[in-house]
């Protein structure tokens, strides 16, 4: 059989000297070859069969995107135990509530810091806390771990490997999927490793291509580019210092590949339109002018037509006076598949970093099918829309209008959730909790929400109403909406007991405060930014909430457009 962890094996023999992982290391960066990652998987591997992990174990992982996060993760599942990321920047709270319903035996975590937000005593099941970059109190360090190894038995891992089965637990994807809190999403060994496959009949990425590794590895969108492709082609992984270094680390590895959500194509949009608008004189004419002819070219290839040579000569020229320099500076001089993906992009933010010769391709996708389900393609890409289904993927609308998605991509369950399994997957059909439509081109766009999530540009996907409980429980607060759909932070809509204050200032400083409490039970992403205030409080007759309480969102998203709109100002 074939999984993810056989890949790689399989490519440490076949690519063995050749680049996997890099990571910078003081002023250089510094590269582990395919052989090596092998032999550290297996050394892990071993280190866990030492440490008294059984098939089926869960292993959590703690981390910003580094080398010991995949080999840690990959490791885990080639003995049959499943990894479960968690987001680097969780607060104490998610991360104890994480463990708890993943019941970790085992914690590996990053930094100091990580290793100090675990309360090893409050988890029964949790045996070992292992510190990469320190190890505080009761954690070993990872050379520590890693020397268990020598106590496992020859063959163990080999033995491990030939018992996996397709249909057994590949890793847990914790996600908001609209059920009220987030959820844990399990993924067998046969969704990734089909997932790898379609990924690849697609993009037709092979071992010269090359990745930079930068969003949240707790994610399945990053878990594709980061494991699961390369270990279809062996194509390498640089890992970015962090987030606030992407613009840094991309000139100097200057990927084949790249995927980003809106937030990070907005901030592209921003600084180049920033850069132009302070180029004086002919330099500003001869941008805008390269600009449209790269924007002319791509929307000819979109519409099906071939460039004429006149079109082929003023592209070219385009390239040589700006694109390409620009692209250089910017390190997409070698890109040639580039993604956006997690939320819906700006159409006209994409049609206007089309001028740089750098056609985003645009994919949807959730945690439940194993991240990708369409892609627009080469040649047939309309703004707006998120194209085709994947490679070996089936899509189709309900009556509703709900996106349904049926394939080997699809997850097997909800951790420990069978009622939400249930009303997810009917029918050999998964339920999204999105709506979209489809033109004549059978071209698949997003139209709108069943699901009760917030998505951020930044594509994190939230349950406000965790945030609202919480909200509510300050007695003068009436209503509470999380908002953010569209905007790159969280923003809540607050109504007041009446009498509380007539002062508003003073009723939104009240509020604040407590939004700046509850903050503090949440990861950064999940923290909410922008407070106002509601003109009322939500009404039943008025289609805004119902006599339960439930909030309808999108109803008062409608009704409270222009309140949102000044919170965004």
């Amino acid at each position: 059989m074939e999984t993810i962890p056989h890949l790689v094996l399989a490519n440490a023999q076949r690519f063995r000297d050749e680049p996997a992982l890099r990571r910078r290391v003081g002023g250089a960066w510094e590269t582990m070859t395919w052989g090596e990652y092998g032999a550290s998987v297996r050394q892990v591997a071993g280190a866990m069969i030492a440490s008294g992990i059984e098939a089926g174990d869960r292993v959590a992982i703690i981390s910003y995107n580094t080398p010991e996060w995949v080999i840690f993760d990959v490791a885990a599942m080639a003995i049959g135990a499943v990894p479960v990321g968690i987001y680097f920047s969780s607060s104490e709270e998610e991360i104890a509530e994480m463990l708890e319903r993943s019941r970790a035996r085992i914690v590996l975590a990053e930094t100091a810091a990580h290793v100090e937000r675990i309360d090893a005593a409050a988890h029964p099941s949790l045996d070992l806390i292992i510190g990469v970059d320190d190890a505080p109190g009761d954690a070993i360090s990872w050379s520590s771990f890693l020397e268990r190894a020598e106590h496992a038995d020859d063959g163990a891992v080999d033995g491990r490997l030939s018992a996996l089965r397709p249909e057994d637990p590949g890793t847990i994807i914790f996600t908001a999927a609209g059920h009220g809190n987030t959820i844990g999403v399990v993924l067998t060994h046969d969704n990734l490793f089909f997932t790898s496959w379609s990924s690849i009949e697609l993009s037709g990425a092979d071992l010269s291509d090359s990745a930079l590794s930068y969003l949240p590895l707790s994610h399945i969108a990053e878990q594709i580019f980061t494991i699961l492709a390369p270990a279809q082609v062996g194509y390498s992984v640089a890992f970015a210092q962090s987030l606030g270094r992407v613009r840094v680390d991309l000139p100097e590895i200057q990927p084949t590949i790249f995927f980003g959500v809106p937030l990070v194509w907005t901030g592209f949009e921003r600084a180049v339109r920033k850069q132009i608008a302070g180029l004086g004189g002919y330099k500003r004419k001869i941008a805008d002018w390269s600009m449209a002819a790269a924007r002319q070219n791509l929307a000819m290839r979109n519409e099906g037509r071939t460039p004429g040579v006149f079109h082929r000569a003023r592209t070219a020229i385009a390239r040589r006076m700006f694109t390409d320099p620009a692209k250089t500076a910017m390190g997409f001089s070698r890109t040639r598949i580039v993604y956006s993906g997690a939320a819906s992009a700006d159409p006209e933010g994409l049609e206007y970093l089309a001028g740089l010769d750098v056609p985003i391709r645009q994919v949807y996708g959730l945690s439940e099918a194993t991240g990708p389900s369409s892609v627009t393609r080469e040649g047939a890409d309309r703004y707006g829309t998120v194209g085709y289904p994947m490679p070996g993927v089936e899509i189709s609308l309900a009556e509703d209008g709900e996106i349904l998605i049926r394939g080997r991509s699809v997850f097997s369950g909800y951790l420990d959730d069978e009622e939400a399994t249930r009303y997810a997957l009917r029918d050999g059909w998964l339920h999204t909790g999105d709506l979209g439509t489809m033109g004549e081109d059978r071209q698949l766009t997003i139209s709108g929400r069943k699901k009760d999530i917030v998505i951020t540009t930044g594509g994190k996907n939230v349950c406000p109403r965790a945030l609202e409980v919480l909200l509510m429980e300050d007695q003068a607060i009436v209503d509470a909406v999380v908002v953010g759909d569209g905007y790159d932070q969280l923003g809540v809509l607050v109504a007041i007991e009446e009498g509380f204050s007539e002062d508003p200032d003073e009723a939104l400083a009240h509020v604040r405060s407590v939004v700046k409490t509850v903050n503090q039970r949440f990861a950064r992403a999940e923290q909410i930014r922008r407070v106002g205030l509601l003109p009322r409080s939500l009404s039943v007759e008025l289609g805004e909430r119902s006599a339960s309480g439930e909030v309808h969102r999108n109803t008062v998203v409608d009704h409270f457009a222009d309140e949102i709109e000044d919170l965004y100002r």
